[in-house]
């Protein structure tokens, strides 16, 4: 792999340990991908901060770099951790102060503390066509395919290099080439709300893995529609970029997208639909104790809906609602009034956090209801909770009545 003079020197040591370390891990990647040359990212996001993916010796490791001096060189934001910041909700100390020293390394080398799977919902928006080093699946997905910005499926270290150096090793989805669809998704069905597209993400990434789907006749989603499809796609399968005829920039028609490429038709309607909505539910007993929302974390118009449906009402007795976003939307819902309807009702708005990065099941909560279908397809093994996976509306009435109706 060809390295600038300056590369060289930043990998010898040149420029100081941490330099050094980051730039190791770009080339031994790059040698891996067979990428020619490393490239300038306008932007990274390092993701797996929270103590189940770090662990203590990952937080050794995150503040003896913060100590040795590792500073980002390009705007870098940092992913869901597995606390939220603002507020005791009775984790035990043993997980938070941990939690709080691998958050705390990050921010010293620079990052912002922002801590949420949808930085480009507060200005960290990339362009079309712009060279990232984001991780997180998720974010992932979105800002290749519905941006059109270049993105490879990061990492958590390999993020945290990428701005440390300001370069990515040059292969993958930053290739034009590389961007092809791999398979045609034609929608039967009619889709409505968050869990649909969900659920039509969940199946097509257990159907296509790492291939690039092309959905046709996906409807008009919303932008949100979008993330937690894209969301669903990449957690059920290695998605990175998909397209949706006529929606996604790189998609204007089949000839494009495809570019002459031979392709595989499947054909989705409701039976594949409700093979979804399956795939993300393993709840026994009907009786809810636990609702979580935002998953990726809620926008503020998906905070306002929820804020609105809570209005007025309070939840059941012994049943616990955490409603998730960042810092920037949640101060934003707390000035427009929607923060005190939904804690009025009993729920809590909280930031920072991800349920499927933290561990709920201190609590003890046994049954989670949730719209969001990564969160519903990592609880059950991650969480070991039990799952029921729906429309919003659904999850919001299981609070107040603490059960899954049928």
């Amino acid at each position: 792999m060809f390295l600038t003079e300056e590369q060289k020197r930043m990998r010898d040591g040149e420029h100081g340990e941490p330099v050094q370390v980051a730039m190791e891990m770009l080339c031994a990647l790059g040698e891996i991908y067979g990428a020619e040359k490393l490239i300038p990212v306008k932007s990274a996001h390092c993701a797996g901060l929270s103590l189940k993916s770090h662990g203590i010796a990952g937080m050794k490791w995150v503040e003896d770099m913060a100590a040795k001096g590792a500073k980002v060189v390009v705007p870098t934001t940092m992913n869901v951790v597995g606390v939220d910041r603002s507020r005791d909700l009775g984790l035990p100390a043993e997980w938070v102060e941990p939690q709080m020293r691998i958050q705390k390394g990050y921010e010293a080398m620079g990052c912002y503390g922002t801590s949420s799977c949808v930085p480009y919902y507060y200005s960290f928006l990339p362009k079309f066509g712009e060279h990232i080093a984001w991780a997180e699946s998720s974010a992932v997905v979105f800002t290749n395919s519905v941006i059109g910005a270049r993105d490879n499926r990061e990492g958590g270290p390999s993020a945290w290099a990428a701005g440390i150096t300001g370069f990515t090793p040059y292969y993958g989805l930053h290739l034009d080439e590389n961007r092809t669809g791999d398979i045609l998704i034609k929608v039967t069905t009619e889709l409505n709300g968050i869990a649909d597209y969900g659920a039509l993400g969940n199946y097509v990434g257990k159907l296509v893995g790492e291939k690039i789907p092309v959905f046709e006749n996906l409807g008009r989603p919303t932008t949100e529609e979008l993330v937690y499809m894209g969301a669903a796609l990449g957690s059920a399968g290695g998605v990175a970029l998909f397209h949706a005829i006529g929606l996604t920039p790189e998609a204007p028609d089949r000839e494009t997208v495809f570019r002459g490429k031979k392709f595989e038709i499947v054909e989705l309607g409701k039976t594949e639909l409700a093979k979804g909505y399956e795939n993300l539910t393993s709840g026994k007993s009907r009786d809810v104790d636990f609702v979580a929302m935002g998953c990726p974390h809620c926008s503020l118009d998906q905070v306002a809906n929820l804020a609105k449906q809570l209005q007025g009402k309070k939840l059941k007795d012994g049943v616990t609602m955490w409603i998730h976003t960042n810092i920037a939307i949640k101060a934003m819902a707390k000035e427009l009034g929607f923060m005190k309807m939904i804690e009025d009702a009993g729920a809590v708005l909280t930031q920072d956090l991800c349920v499927v990065l933290s561990n709920p099941e201190f609590l003890g909560f046994k049954t989670l209801a949730t719209h969001s279908p990564k969160m519903a397809f990592y609880a059950p093994g991650g969480n070991g909770i039990d799952v029921w996976y729906g429309s919003e509306e659904r999850c919001v009435q299981a609070a107040l009545t603490g059960r899954w109706e049928e």
